[in-house]
């Protein structure tokens, strides 16, 4: 470029007779040099800059690894630890304790609703209301009025709150243990390329059942809300309707079916961890080489 902007210089003074050829061409490099000094200041600002946000990007990427570096070791101590101690610690409950047990006539409470002691009230006739534990629905001849000004009290069923309480600790547990281990697997999916893909799929399958486990325990969850709605409903027709004992009946049923929902939900709770330790554990040089350069054909 300089030898071409002498060149066309030096002919065209030349031509016009204005300077002449040895003047003209030290005019034409003192200019460029003067313009390359100005640019190479900017030049050095931005080189300045660049380096500047790479040395940031180096950090922040060297910080994500080492997030991922203990990403992995937890997960890997959860997978090895935590799942089959959480197996053998659940399988104990089902097996030995009581609580969790199908519920049966003698272990199932049927106490409904009683009157609060602490509070006694007048009725209509001057007589005063009962103080002690008296059942709803223990009389046909009871009437609503006087069981509305009874300040009567509702208590919920001991065991199942006792059982959902521990199921729910358990659950939310699950959840955090489930949550690492996922995220350790997705971390170590390779970039998509054509060919030699069957530890990925191996990897999507893990993270699917780990998913699936996600599922249930959300779904649980939600189901023991909608089961006080339900009884609350029932409960509150035994408040309306004393006299009929098949309200009373209908609040004891759905407690049972309950107190099973719980038993049956550690049940499964028990096998998710199971089945979750099992695939981890078979598949785990899929997991953590899903691109083996032995498995290439021909190679």
């Amino acid at each position: 470029a300089i030898s071409a902007t002498l060149a066309w210089g030096s002919g065209t003074c030349l031509a016009g007779g204005l300077l002449g050829p040895d003047r003209w061409a030290g005019y034409i490099v003192c200019s460029l040099l003067k313009r390359m000094s100005k640019s190479g200041k900017g030049l050095k600002k931005d080189v300045a800059v660049k380096a500047s946000e790479t040395e940031v990007a180096v950090n922040m990427h060297k910080q994500v690894a080492e997030l991922k570096t203990k990403i992995a070791g937890e997960a890997q101590k959860i997978v090895h630890e935590i799942f089959p101690e959480k197996v053998l610690h659940l399988s104990k409950m089902i097996q030995e304790d009581q609580l969790w047990q199908y519920p049966d006539v003698i272990n199932n409470p049927s106490d409904v609703i009683v009157e609060e002691p602490s509070k006694k009230r007048k009725l209509e006739g001057g007589t005063e209301a009962g103080s002690a534990a008296e059942k709803v629905g223990g009389g046909l001849g009871t009437k609503v009025e006087d069981l509305l000004k009874s300040e009567a009290v509702c208590e919920c069923n001991k065991c199942v709150i006792t059982q959902q309480n521990l199921l729910k600790k358990e659950i939310q547990l699950c959840l955090s243990y489930v949550t690492k281990v996922k995220i350790w697997i997705q971390l170590n999916i390779p970039k998509v390329e054509d060919g030699n893909n069957f530890g990925v799929s191996v990897q999507e399958e893990t993270v699917n059942e780990l998913s699936r486990a996600e599922d249930t325990s959300f779904a649980l969850l939600d189901s023991m809300n909608k089961y006080f709605m339900t009884r609350a409903k029932l409960v509150s027709r035994v408040i309306k309707y004393p006299g009929l004992r098949d309200y009373v009946v209908a609040v004891q049923e759905v407690d049972r079916k309950e107190r099973i929902n719980m038993s049956l939900s550690l049940n499964d709770l028990r096998n998710n961890y199971a089945i979750m330790y099992d695939t981890i554990t078979k598949n785990l040089e899929k997991i953590h080489n899903p691109r083996s350069q032995h498995s290439l054909p021909f190679t």
